[in-house]
């Protein structure tokens, strides 16, 4: 349902409200949608339920009402801040902490791939030896790239190598849920306990913390004591830490004072690697034509990619049908349009002629002018990733290239890209703006 909302809502829009939601079943004709807080639960009820229950419908006919209720009253509660009684004299209380890991995002799970290569190396070093190496840990990247999946596989791992390991994963909006309802209820040394007394603590879309003067004040102590004490800290956003607004000089300076690493868009290989492998996990069989046909349509992140197979899986599961290429064409021909929408070859160039503030013109033409070469290899690379575009078709674009030029100018930005942490920002950026024209 989720992968539905993200395709058809704006970002902003989805990540305010969607965010920490989840769903179950009430009974065998009603839903439940669990909401992070009341305020989300108000507005998802009076604005979204129509979309909402079209979504459910979708993967559950017979559903016909959902209910929508808050996940608990206290934040305090998901971690469930109840000291344990002493096994001993002289024991202190410690409190019993939930992990909160999705039992899904492993390393076993992960494909890797071109995108996140070395994140997988550093995250996956990182869980051998917390606390010592690559602290903090600070991934970055878009919607659906599988930040979450790479953190949370790092608490994974250093449960299977040491299970009596206190590992905490939280969304930046629970962190800052739990601060403020730790002050309303006047528990602050619970939650003091609860957040510093971790060996692995994980914080997903720490971006969030931006012009929360409190709780990034709050964030900077949690931050500061765990480190001192080789604490394991692992960190995602959508963005480096620089780039992230109104977060205070002191916390973005110890953010990036670790490992930073991105994750970005999978490539076509990538792409049928993670089909494959989603196939594999739900034992199902997709003919390869059908693969092929979702990997090159689907290009802009991993989410977006297994929302799609989702749909046609329950489709064809559903009407007892076989996944050929003209039902899948049917059945995603809507989501496919609207994804294709957002990635428009003509969009990628405008993009990248406002970042580099070239013209359009020049960019397509034959000159060689050195500071339109890498403007030009940039939007050539982008196509290359982010449409269903083949060479010849990218070279007819850019002014009647060779296949073979098209070929070249997207292996030297790969190249580049190995080494220049620059140039990644740079295309990160012309990403982001690009996936958000429409938004």
């Amino acid at each position: 349902m989720l992968g539905e909302m993200e395709v058809v809502l704006p970002k902003v829009h989805f990540g305010t409200w969607f965010k920490g939601t989840s769903i179950d079943l009430k009974s065998k004709t009603e839903a439940v949608v669990y909401c992070a807080n009341s305020y989300s639960r108000d507005w998802l009820k009076n604005k979204n339920h129509g979309q909402i229950l079209e979504a459910v419908k979708k993967s559950a006919p017979e559903i016909t009402s959902i209910d929508y209720q808050v996940k608990q009253q206290d934040g305090l509660e998901r971690l469930e801040l109840k000291a344990t009684l002493p096994e001993k004299p002289g024991d202190e209380l410690k409190p019993k902490i939930k992990s909160n890991l999705n039992a899904k995002y492993t390393f076993k799970t992960l494909v890797v791939g071109n995108n996140n290569s070395l994140a997988y190396a550093v995250a996956e070093e990182t869980s051998r030896d917390p606390g010592k190496k690559h602290n903090p840990l600070f991934i970055y990247g878009g919607v659906g790239m599988g930040k979450t999946h790479l953190a949370q596989a790092i608490g994974h791992a250093v449960l299977s190598h040491r299970p009596d390991a206190k590992v905490v994963y939280v969304s930046c909006e629970t962190f800052t849920n739990d601060f403020i309802a730790a002050i309303s209820s006047k528990r602050m040394s619970d939650f003091k306990k609860a957040y510093r007394q971790v060996d692995v603590l994980i914080v997903d879309d720490v971006q969030f913390l931006s012009a929360k003067e409190g709780s990034q004040q709050e964030f900077f102590h949690t931050f500061n004591s765990l480190q001192q004490n080789s604490r394991q800290i692992v960190l995602t956003a959508d963005k480096t830490p620089q780039a992230i607004p109104a977060l205070e000089g002191r916390l973005a300076s110890r953010f990036g004072g670790g490992m930073v690493v991105d994750v970005q868009p999978p490539n076509y290989e990538t792409r049928i690697a993670i089909l494959t492998e989603k196939c594999r996990e739900r034992n199902c069989f997709l003919p390869e034509e059908v693969v092929n046909f979702i990997a090159k349509s689907i290009t802009s992140n991993i989410r977006e990619l297994e929302g799609a197979l989702n749909r046609l899986v329950v489709f064809c599961q559903f009407n007892g049908t076989p996944a050929t290429l003209p039902i899948a064409q049917k059945v995603l021909g809507d989501l496919v349009q609207s994804i294709s929408r957002k990635t428009d070859s003509a969009e990628i160039i405008d993009a990248v002629c406002k970042y580099y503030g070239v013209e359009r013109e020049e960019i397509v033409s034959k000159k060689r002018k050195k500071e339109l070469m890498l403007p030009r290899q940039v939007a050539i690379y982008l196509m290359r990733e982010m449409t269903a575009k083949s060479l010849p078709q990218i070279g007819a674009i850019m002014g009647g290239k060779d296949h073979s030029t098209i070929l070249h100018s997207e292996n030297k930005i790969n190249s580049i890209l190995k080494t220049d942490i620059k140039l990644k920002n740079s295309i990160n950026e012309i990403r982001q703006n690009i996936l958000s024209i429409d938004n």
